[in-house]
């Protein structure tokens, strides 16, 4: 596949963000991955895998006998994970070059599927849960950590960075996207006929120089030009938004806060439930949710 729908690009600054985002928000990923039964032997798919930045540890936790199938509709984030994968003799990992409404897997398959950042961008994701969930064994995991967008904030208040806000919020609806998505999984899975099993949201905040603002910082000025370009901010909101976004990280009383991500964890049933029930009736979801800091 030449292109992909992702709307914040695949070239070598966005590797990069990619990169530090991984280091600041891999920690939590990696306990999640935990939660979520990812084992030596499991069968996991890695759901818009990107440039392969979770897929190197799902192949760390399955070991030499598990299978991490990782799927990115970017032919060029494919051919990155695949020179990572021939570079650390990865044989575990295996790759397919698709849309995710596209794709076509086996039923009964996976253990585990998981998706970081991924359901923000696809549209209508419904139907696609639903077929997902016809992938994974009974008991098996479907993980997705996602944004509810709200929170996401600076301090000192600034009008500028409030306009980027929602210029990016416009970025992902304008791709079919929606920056809420996490708040609806609980539906999402419900209506899939999966169980819901945990609710965990996680806001990280910090002033300049910490990893928090600095992630910010990576994302808010460069994709400002893009949001510029689209129509999304005037150029006096972006002119304001840069002079506020220097003078806040000179600030050393500021503080950028996160959007909130939360990790979703559903499972499907041991034994499938029939008639109503199966599209989410009454304990189709809800029993044994945990919501944690």
């Amino acid at each position: 596949m030449s292109s992909t729908r992702y709307p914040l690009g695949t070239d070598e600054l966005e590797l990069a963000r990619l990169g530090f985002q991984q280091e600041v928000w891999g920690g939590l990923t990696s306990e999640l991955l935990a939660r979520s039964g990812v084992r030596r032997g499991a069968r996991v798919l890695d759901l818009g895998c990107g440039p392969g930045l979770v897929s190197a540890e799902l192949a760390a936790r399955v070991g030499n006998r598990g299978v991490v199938l990782a799927v990115d509709e970017s032919a060029a984030w494919i051919a990155h994970l695949e020179r990572q994968i021939a570079l650390h003799g990865w044989t575990q990992v295996r790759t397919r070059c698709a849309r995710l409404q596209e794709l076509e897997l086996e039923p009964g398959r996976y253990d585990v599927i998981f998706a970081r950042w991924v359901f923000s961008f696809v549209p209508d994701p419904g139907p696609l849960v639903e077929r997902l969930g016809r992938a994974l064994v009974p008991g098996g995991r479907f993980v997705i950590q996602d944004y509810n967008h709200e929170g996401v904030s600076l301090f000192p208040e600034s009008e500028g960075f409030r306009a980027v806000v929602r210029a990016t919020r416009e970025l992902y609806r304008r791709a079919g996207g929606d920056t809420w998505v996490a708040a609806r999984t609980p539906g999402l899975f419900r209506r899939a006929g999966l169980e819901l099993v945990e609710l965990r949201p996680h806001v990280l905040c910090g002033g300049p120089g910490s990893p928090a603002m600095r992630w910010a910082g990576l994302f808010f000025p460069h994709f400002s030009q893009r949001m510029l370009e689209q129509g999304l901010l005037s150029p006096a909101e972006r002119e304001l938004f840069l002079r506020e976004w220097k003078e806040r990280e000179g600030d050393p009383d500021a503080l950028f806060f996160s959007p909130i991500v939360v990790d979703a964890l559903a499972r499907r049933p041991l034994v499938e439930a029939r008639g109503p029930a199966s599209a989410g009736g009454p304990g189709a979801g809800g029993a044994g949710v945990r919501a944690g800091p």
